[in-house]
């Protein structure tokens, strides 16, 4: 759509994400932190490997809530 090429880029496996997690909680536990560093990179491990499945859905209780597809978002952007 805009004429820029778009890729993936796999930057590594949730068991690799697990083993950073580890590391960083090890030298940098930051114990009196609120949020330490690793706890972001645990948030998104959870989000993947589906422990942080949220169901059921409730979509029936919005109903004046539409889908919008990445394409309809991406020229709403092109456009303002």
């Amino acid at each position: 759509m805009t004429g820029q090429r778009f890729r993936l880029f796999r930057a590594g496996s949730l068991g690799l994400l697990g083993m950073i997690i580890k590391i960083a909680r090890t030298v940098a536990p930051a114990e009196k932190n609120l949020y330490p560093a690793w706890q972001g990179m645990q948030y998104m491990r959870n989000m993947f490997d589906g422990r942080a499945k949220l169901e059921p859905l409730d979509n029936d209780r919005y109903p004046g809530i539409r889908w919008t597809t990445a394409r309809d978002v991406l020229l709403a952007h092109l456009i303002s």
